[in-house]
């Protein structure tokens, strides 16, 4: 069983009288430069080595005609594999929308590893560049990587180096105030939260190695770590950071909650993936649903863009109130 989120314990207090047209409620933002028509990114995923080139092209494609951002897969396997690079070189199919690059933090402070990084934002022509933490999930491998130290070292390195600004991102087990703090300490100021509620990589992880032992090393983790809407409490307050919201993020009033909640931009992975997998318009129909949710939530609380939705008042347990 999936953790829940938090959102569904998060409502909109509605207005009745809205004095608003639904036509002309603005879904915009910006992010890294670039201009969207809603705060959403497609979250980093791969589809295994093999589909990797055709899985970012169709992304790329879908995120370009619906201008949101779009997080690549590891690059890891561009760096081990020059034939794999073309894989992630999307740019020319995406012009005009963030592409983030993506590595990992423990391959980060390995031999070459800010190196390395420098190169993924290279080859992909990147407007920024992820790394991911995923210490649970590299532990719950059979070769994983375990040696997690020297990362906060590399990563500051890293930021002094990088042409772009870097984004540290957990894999579906949130990220705490003591890991936030750790992180503004050596010059991260964008944080995607990535919290407990989404993919549990853990329990992915579990399924994989549960092949050969029937009580599977990672059952008692598939629940792991911080929800999305307990991360956001904690951090979207926190002036020094830029958070993006992910993890079991499924619908465009999920996007305006997170928002809501401070979150900058919502990223999500698992629906878009599944939807691909059907067809490039199943993706593009999808986007498309959720915009249209986003500027309906927005039209029935009575805000006529993102910034309004920010005096708008929520109702729940814990929830943070405009004025």
């Amino acid at each position: 069983m999936t953790m829940p989120t938090g959102l569904g314990a998060i409502r909109f207090e509605p207005d009745a009288l809205p004095e608003l047209a639904l036509d002309e409620v603005d879904t915009t933002t910006r992010f890294l430069g670039h201009t969207l028509n809603m705060p959403v990114m497609i979250s980093s995923m791969t589809g295994g080595p093999a589909r990797a080139g055709t899985l970012n092209r169709l992304l790329a494609r879908a995120a370009a005609e619906n201008r949101i951002a779009l997080g690549l897969g590891s690059m890891r396997v561009a760096l081990e594999d020059p034939a794999t690079v073309a894989s992630f070189q999307v740019r020319a199919i995406a012009p005009n929308i963030p592409i983030l690059a993506n590595i990992g933090g423990a391959q980060l402070c390995q031999k070459q590893g800010v190196d390395n990084a420098l190169r993924c934002i290279e080859l992909a022509e990147a407007n920024a560049v992820i790394i991911h933490l995923n210490p649970l999930q590299e532990a719950l491998q059979r070769s994983g990587d375990t040696d997690w130290r020297g990362v906060q070292q590399a990563l500051s390195l890293l930021i002094k180096r990088s042409p772009a600004p870097v984004v540290v991102k957990e894999v579906g087990h949130g990220i705490s105030r003591k890991t936030a703090d750790k992180l503004i300490d050596v010059g991260i100021r964008y944080i995607d939260v990535a919290g407990a509620g989404g993919t549990s990589w853990a329990a992915i992880e579990t399924l994989v190695e549960s092949g050969e032992q029937p009580d599977a090393l990672g059952t008692p983790f598939r629940n792991f770590g911080i929800t999305l809407v307990e991360a956001l409490e904690v951090l979207a307050p926190c002036r020094m950071l830029q958070v993006i919201a992910s993890g079991g993020i499924r619908s465009g009033l999920d996007v305006a909650k997170v928002i809501r909640l401070g979150a900058i931009m919502a990223g999500a992975a698992q629906p878009f993936l599944q939807a691909a997998e059907q067809s490039p318009e199943h993706l593009h129909h999808l986007l498309q649903q959720w915009q249209k949710q986003l500027a309906i939530t927005l039209f029935a609380v009575g805000a006529n863009n993102l910034e309004a939705l920010m005096d708008c008042r929520l109702l729940g347990t814990g929830c943070q109130n405009g004025g």
